[in-house]
C-alpha cells in the first residue's frame, strides 16, 4: 500500500489522505494454534496512522514472530513515508507463563540504537540508555515489543485479560494495569472483526494504551491505539495477518 499522509509534516508537502478501507479485499482469520502453544511464526501487517491536531501522515507497520524451538525473536518495523522509521526487537525463550524476554533493541529516526538486556539469572534489568540505573526482574516481565503478544496468547488461553503486567522500555521498568472494556466490532482493513478491547489508562508518565484482540483471530490485536499525553496519537489497523 502506497504511503500517503494527510497534511503537512516535517515539512513535506503532504497529499490527501485517502480511505484506509478502499479496494481491501476483506481477509479470514488464520487457523490458530491448538490450546496455549505458540506457531513456528507470526506475520502481521498494520495500516498505521499517526496525527497530533490536524495533522496525520499514513505509514505501515509490520509486526514478525519467529520461534525456533524455546526461543523467540519478535521484530516490528514501523515506516512513514521517508521521515521516521522505528524498528523494535525482542529475543527470549518462551515458558509455561508465556513470553520471557532477554534483549529489548530500539532504533527511531536519528537516534541512538538502545539496548534493554534481562538477566534472569542475576535477577537484573540494565539499560543501554542510562547506564547508572537497573531494575529487578519481576514474575511476567514484558518488554514494548513482546506485550500485545504476551496479552494475545493470554486472550487466546482464556486467561483474565484484567491484569497487571511488569514492562521494560529503554529506561525503566515499570507496571501496567490493563482493564478489560468488554466485548467490541471494530472494523479494520480485514473486516468487521468482534474483538475483546483491553485498555492502559494513560498519565504524565505513560502513554493510553487500547488494544482489540480478535476474538476469531488467535486473539491478536487487530487494532492498536496509543495516545500521548500531548494528544498524539499513532492508530494501527490490521490489514493481514499470517500464522504458521
Amino acid at each position: 500500500m502506497r504511503l500517503v499522509s494527510g497534511g503537512c509534516y516535517a515539512g513535506l508537502l503532504c497529499a490527501p489522505l485517502l480511505g484506509l478501507f478502499a479496494h481491501v479485499a476483506f481477509a479470514q482469520a488464520p487457523a490458530c494454534p491448538h490450546g496455549d502453544e505458540w506457531p513456528a511464526k507470526i506475520r502481521l501487517e498494520y495500516v498505521a496512522t499517526a496525527s497530533r491536531g490536524p495533522l496525520s501522515i499514513n505509514g505501515d507497520s509490520v509486526l514478525l514472530f519467529e520461534r525456533s524451538g524455546t526461543s523467540y525473536t519478535i521484530t516490528i518495523e514501523t515506516n512513514a513515508a521517508a521521515v521516521y522509521h522505528a524498528r523494535q526487537t525482542s529475543r527470549g525463550t518462551v515458558e509455561p507463563g508465556g513470553l520471557q524476554p532477554a534483549e529489548y533493541v530500539e532504533t527511531r529516526t536519528r537516534k541512538p540504537t538502545q539496548t534493554t538486556t534481562i538477566d534472569w539469572k542475576t535477577k537484573r534489568v540494565s539499560f543501554s540508555a542510562a547506564p547508572e540505573v537497573s531494575a529487578e526482574t519481576q514474575p511476567g516481565l514484558q518488554d514494548r515489543a513482546s506485550l500485545l503478544l504476551h496479552l494475545a496468547w493470554r486472550q487466546r488461553s482464556h486467561i483474565d485479560a484484567t491484569s497487571e503486567v511488569p514492562v521494560t522500555g529503554s529506561r525503566r521498568v515499570a507496571m501496567y494495569r490493563f482493564t478489560r472494556n468488554g466485548s467490541e466490532k471494530v472494523k479494520v482493513p480485514v473486516g468487521e472483526v468482534e474483538t475483546v478491547k483491553v485498555e492502559r489508562p494513560g498519565d504524565d508518565d505513560h502513554d493510553r494504551i487500547e488494544a482489540w484482540l480478535g476474538k476469531g483471530w488467535c486473539g491478536l490485536p487487530v487494532r492498536i491505539r496509543y495516545t500521548d499525553r500531548h494528544g498524539g496519537v499513532i492508530d494501527h489497523r490490521m490489514r493481514s495477518a499470517r500464522i504458521d
